[in-house]
């Protein structure tokens, strides 16, 4: 799908451009390409290639080079699985929107002949998108989304000219992504002279904000209004930004869509029945012969990339490197993320966070196939068994009578109450949590709701995840439907993320986020400031997050 939107966007982007003039960047001279009053600068590194001895090490800054870098083409993504993950997913929505056996042809056609994307280790570059005369504009930084394993800054449906209109420039970047970005392991920390391991891709974050911060005033930004934003693992890594020391000060603003980084993160060390980013870290040098002694990290750091991303047993594959994501390791992220709200040790900065109404119906059924979900889940009470299923590892707690009558509200089968269920569980009641924690401690929060469904009587996922994509960025797939609404909406709904990055809070009547009034911005078939339909729902989801976590 994504092929295909690239092709489109990259024959409308080159077919009528020009070479911008030169700029000097602390690294080198750079020449990108004018669009339409629009300057594009792309695959500019930020960071050293993270290959040999550097894998599994903090990112190193980028090496000066001599001359003009011409910047006009997306560099490679970071390494990551390439036959399943977000290709699923994709494929999952083309179907969920209702688009019709020659529509889906013609899309697979155009995939069919199109470039295969590159991929590399050497990936830590970012993208600019500004104004052709852009002069001390407010930058928002973009962290892409993909389960921490998938995706990169560098695609076209990212690189969208919307921001620029808005006078606002836009900041792409990729971050190393699964077991390359995220790996623990006990002799990494013995390495490390702050003795942790993981989090390289959150490193690779920090460090690219840090380029911004040094560079974006040569492409008419300012580097001190910088607001971050990002959906499901890009909206996870906003949230967990907000609690680390070494982020501080390197942005102002901060919008988490769809993600949170409570539920999907754990601690580097065991403290808990959950495993530990160490000993997953271990369990996946054992499946490869690795053994915990001094050669283990040279032998580690041999292991081709290509074997190092997917494991040939889907099972395993999920167990020791579809889980993981950043780990508390009491450095670069002190605490547990959910303690960082409660404990009111996130960044007192303006913050937006948010979901959409219907997580789940995109992603449950990759995560929890319904024929598993009918053999594991079938007693008359399957709600709390369910429950349970979602919580194995996490906190002993029964159902909320809240989520009870909910349910039976919903009208839904056992499967399809399940999906909808789930999404509000690892998505909802964290962002529910985070805004009712950081608004007890004075903190500046907004909570948003996105309802609207694809206008389709064909469609069958209603407003489900990363669909919110499509809106802000101006980039609807393919034969998706959309009316004039759907037009109007995203242009709202991307002037009240870029006035947020200019003034530091939402204009019009979007109020504060308060556990008094917990209202939050509806963006449905109309858009309004409401307490949620199922206020009490997530309120119950909060206070599961903090009794039991």
């Amino acid at each position: 799908m994504k092929v295909v939107i690239s092709i489109v966007l990259i024959s409308i982007f080159m077919g009528c451009s020009s070479p911008t003039e030169v700029v000097k960047t602390s690294d080198g001279d750079l020449k990108g390409y004018e669009q339409e009053g629009v300057n594009y600068f792309l695959g500019i590194p930020f960071a050293e290639a993270p290959i040999g001895d550097l894998r599994w090490k903090a990112p190193k800054p980028a090496k000066k080079w001599i001359g003009v870098r011409e910047a006009t083409d997306s560099a490679p993504a970071c390494m990551q699985p390439t036959n399943t993950g977000n290709n699923l997913f994709l494929e999952l929505m083309l179907d969920g929107f209702g688009l019709a056996w020659h529509e889906k042809l013609i899309v697979n056609i155009f995939a069919f002949f199109a470039p295969s994307t590159e991929y590399s280790e050497d990936c830590l570059f970012l993208n600019v998108v500004a104004p052709k005369l852009a002069k001390n504009l407010p930058v928002m930084f973009w962290i892409h989304g993909g389960a921490s394993r998938y995706g990169s800054g560098g695609e076209s449906i990212y690189l969208s000219s919307k921001f620029a209109e808005k006078e606002v420039i836009l900041v792409t970047s990729n971050y190393r992504l699964g077991s390359l970005g995220w790996f623990a392991h006990p002799k990494l920390s013995e390495e490390s002279v702050n003795n942790v391991s993981g989090n390289y891709g959150s490193l690779d974050m920090i460090a690219a904000l840090e380029w911004v911060k040094n560079n974006i005033e040569a492409f008419g930004g300012d580097p001190n209004n910088v607001t971050i934003f990002g959906e499901s693992a890009g909206g996870q890594a906003v949230g967990t930004l907000l609690s680390s020391p070494f982020s501080k000060d390197l942005f102002h603003k901060a919008i988490s869509q769809s993600g949170s980084g409570i539920f999907t993160t754990r601690k580097l060390r065991n403290e808990t029945p959950d495993l530990s980013g160490e000993e997953i870290g271990l369990a996946l040098a054992d499946h490869f012969g690795v053994e915990n002694d001094e050669s283990a990290l040279k032998n580690l750091r041999n292991i081709p990339a290509t074997e190092f991303m997917q494991l040939s047993d889907p099972f395993k594959d999920q167990e020791l490197i579809g889980n993981m994501a950043q780990v508390s390791d009491g450095y670069y992220f002190p605490y547990s993320f959910h303690e960082a709200y409660r404990n009111g040790t996130t960044h007192n900065v303006p913050y937006i966070t948010g979901f959409n109404a219907n997580e789940g119906t995109s992603l449950f059924p990759l995560i929890f196939p319904k024929k598993i979900f009918d053999q594991t889940i079938s007693s008359e009470d399957w709600l709390s068994d369910f429950w349970q299923s979602v919580f194995a590892n996490g906190p002993s707690s029964t159902v909320p009578e809240e989520l009870r009558e909910y349910e039976k509200n919903l009208g839904l089968d056992r499967y399809n109450a399940a999906a909808q269920i789930w999404g509000d569980i690892y998505f909802g009641g964290p962002a529910y949590f985070a805004a009712q924690k950081r608004s007890e401690d004075g903190l500046e929060t907004y909570l948003y709701f996105f309802s609207r469904s694809v206008p389709s009587e064909k469609q069958t996922l209603d407003a489900t995840h990363a669909l919110d994509i499509a809106y802000l960025f101006g980039s609807f797939f393919p034969f998706v439907a959309r009316n004039a609404w759907d037009e109007e909406l995203g242009n709202i709904m991307i002037t009240d993320w870029t006035d947020f990055a200019k003034y530091g809070k939402p204009k019009e009547n979007w109020p504060k986020f308060s556990p008094s009034k917990p209202i939050a911005k509806i963006y449905g078939d109309k858009v309004y400031e409401s307490k949620l339909e199922a206020n009490k729902v997530f309120e119950s989801l909060a206070e599961n997050i903090d009794l039991n976590l």
